[in-house]
Order: C-alpha cells, then structure tokens, then sequence
C-alpha cells in the first residue's frame, strides 16, 4: 500500500500543484496554478507562500542552490497590448523575492528549464525549440536542432548529465516519442524518434544507462530505455491507463513514477526493470515526484496535495526539534565525477562558539566509506575536496551531521553523488 511509503501533509492551498524542487532536505519549492509558489526551509513543516509575480501556471522550477533559481509560466492573456507566451522567472534570494520577463519569442510556449550552475542554462517547448544562457537569462540563444519530419515536437523535460552531455525529451500525442542529446554543452541536438507516444521526463543514472518515462491517454504509460548512451533505446508500454510524467529513483534499486490523471504511482524495487502499481494516499492525483536523498522525498499534485515519503519504512526516525538552517549542505560539483568533485556546506552556530561536525562517505549499502572532516567548526562556509581514484564507479552518499553543543542534539543531512570512470 502506497500509505505506508507516503504521509499526506498540510497544505495551505487547493490549487493544482504541478511541480516541485528541493536543494536540500530542509527547502524546496513547489509551484502550481494561478502563479502560484510555496517554500519550506524546515522540511515541510511549514509552507510560505511567495509572491511569483504572474498569474498563470508554474510549470517548471530549478534551483542551483538555496538562493538562486528559475522558473517558467505561460502566459495566456489574448488582450492586447499583452502577449501570448512564456515568462521567465528568477530570484537569488531563496524566492523572496521574483524577478520575471516575457521570453523573446513569443510565439513558443516553453514548458522546461535547466541550469548547471547560476549562469549556465537551458530551456525548451514547442516546435521543438531548445534555448541556451550563459548569463543567468539576460540572454538566450536558439540551439541548433537536427531538422526534418519531426523537429516540431514540443520538448518537455531537459537534464544534463556533464556539463558537455545533455538529454532532452519530448513528442506528440499519436504519433512519436522524441529524445534529444547534445554532446556540446547545448550548441546542436541530434534527434530521434524512440517510441510511439511522448516522453515528459528522464532519469540519467550513469554516461550509458537513462530511463524516460512518458504515455499518452489512449495506449496507457510507457517508458524509454538505453544502455549505450542513446545509441539504441528499448521502448515499452506499462499496459496502464495514465500518463508517466514525472520519475524519480529514491535509491538505485527503488523507483517511483507519478501518473498525473490516475490515482496511483507506478512502484519498482529492482531499479526499474519490473515495475507494479500500488494506489496513492487519499485517491492523490500526482503531477511530479522528487528525491533529495533515501530518506526525504516529495510529491505534490491535484487540489493542493502534498506527499512526504514516510521514513518510518525504512527505519529513520526524525527528530524535528532542530535549529533551521542550522546547516545547509549543497549538491557536490561536478556530478557524476571522476576523479575528484567538491562538497559544500553553510554553517549556521547560534550565539558563535563551535560545534563538533562530521562529514562522511557512504556506499549504497550504507557502509561507511570516507571520512573527510571529523573536528570541530564555526560557522562559516566550507568546501571539501573529495578524491574518488580508489573508489568504484557508481553511487555514494556523503553525510554530515553536526552535534549542538548547547542543546546536545545532532543534526543530519545527506545528498547522493556519482562516481562514474
């Protein structure tokens, strides 16, 4: 029973939630209708809902940190002097502020975007157009994509896997399903037609082995597959009602696809080979799906729904009496990687003074792999190098947990890294 993975939480509004992002265990982003955008720095617990500065849905959010990060709305007001089109949003404050404008064709709903680092971005929707920024969006520039029968298809999920090495996803209804990739950090895109119907998401697990998952209404949910870097992809139905649109693997072996107009994610424990249905709390219609780490993930959808994964299943047990933001641990740069990438953390000490803190490498089956910080810290950012040369490819999660001298409580945060060689 999906009851026992997922909690139903409080959620401060009834609108369509229709995507959400997470830098970290503790703030994440959701977005949904009527421009809507709600933000938690404490794990859910509670949701602030920001001013976006639009009226139309949120369709797809990015965050390269806590601070910075994207969005797109379309717009769809016919009176002039407005237009039709898609609006870009920014902010560098963690959303407290939004900044948006109306993107420079106007004749293209955008419906996805990327970024690999606060200037480094990508952005794409109808007619197949892909668009790249190296200035944090002040401008962007039409990639240029392999044309032909089906260059037109609309793109609807981006995701790199290097900075070099990209993927896109897209197609029509009844007729084709539609990757893309780039090996130029998103200068030109080679297509092909990988499937009968269109793919909305991609999961890039190493340089060879992606999972995409899409459907449509008629033929049910599919999914995508290759092992040779999108050379050859394997295409398969579910034989389900509902479309997939949204995949996301909470470790290597467990996965969860979200079916949007049906009340059930799609289950697999052998990542991603078999995969079974299994009903959401409350008859939840879910729209999108996300991991931060093994042990905190989300999911949100129809009528303002807001799932937790419940931690309780696989034996963690929260303690929510902490300071917020107290730490803040950030994506590893770059990722995968080989050999070496660097971890990067904020500590916040209330009062000043220092706490003990420890930073450590674990292997998937949780045994403990490194340790590269085991002292005692003040507040301040940090960055540490990790050197993966006598590691296995393949992933790893590094942890850090800081022990509050004044209240004796530790505090935890993890995220997941690739080594691939």
């Amino acid at each position: 029973m999906s009851q026992d993975y997922w909690l139903k939480q409080n959620s401060p509004t009834a609108l369509n939630l229709t995507t959400c992002f997470f830098t970290d265990s503790l703030n994440g982003w959701i977005g949904g209708d009527s421009g809507l955008i709600l933000h938690t720095s404490n794990k859910g617990i509670s949701w602030n809902r920001q001013n976006s500065g639009v009226r139309n849905s949120i369709v797809s959010l990015y965050f390269v940190n806590k601070n910075v990060g994207f969005g797109i709305s379309l717009e769809f007001d016919f009176t002039p002097p407005n237009y039709i089109g898609s609006r870009i949003l920014s902010t560098t404050n963690g959303g407290i502020s939004w900044d948006n404008y109306l993107f420079q064709d106007t004749n293209i709903f955008l419906n996805t975007i990327y970024f690999l680092d606060t200037l480094n971005g990508f952005t794409g929707g109808s007619d197949g157009k892909i668009y790249y920024t190296s200035n944090s969006g002040s401008l962007w520039t039409q990639s240029t994509v392999d044309s032909g029968l089906s260059f037109t298809f609309p793109v609807e999920d981006i995701k790199f896997y290097n900075p070099l090495t990209g993927f896109a996803a897209g197609g029509a209804f009844d007729i084709a399903g539609m990757i893309w990739k780039t090996t130029n950090g998103g200068l030109t895109w080679n297509n092909r037609i990988v499937g009968a119907e269109p793919v909305t998401d991609i999961f890039i697990f190493d340089s060879l082995n992606i999972i995409a998952v899409g459907g449509d209404f008629e033929y049910g949910a599919s999914n995508v597959k290759t092992t040779n870097s999108g050379v050859n992809w394997n295409y398969q139905e579910f034989g389900i009602f509902g479309i997939a649109n949204s995949i996301d693997f909470r470790t290597e072996s467990e996965a969860w696809i979200s079916l949007g107009i049906v009340d059930s994610f799609l289950l697999s424990t052998n990542g991603g080979i078999n995969w079974r249905l299994t009903g959401t709390p409350n008859s939840a219609r879910i729209y999108d799906i996300t991991f931060t780490d093994p042990n905190n993930g989300w999911a949100v959808g129809v009528d303002g729904v807001i799932l937790k994964y419940n931690t309780n299943v696989i034996g963690v047990h929260e303690d929510i009496n902490y300071i917020p933001e107290t730490i803040t641990l950030f994506q590893n740069y770059p990722n995968p990687f080989n050999p070496a990438t660097v971890i990067s953390y904020d500590l916040n000490i209330e009062n000043g003074g220092s706490n003990f803190v420890s930073l450590k490498i674990y292997d998937i089956i949780g045994r403990e792999a490194a340790t590269l910080v085991d002292q005692d810290q003040t507040s301040g950012s940090y960055n540490i190098s990790f050197d993966g040369s006598n590691f296995q490819s393949g992933i790893y999660y590094y942890r850090i947990s800081v022990q509050d001298k004044s209240t004796n409580q530790e505090f935890t945060l993890s995220k997941k890294m690739v080594i691939l060689k």
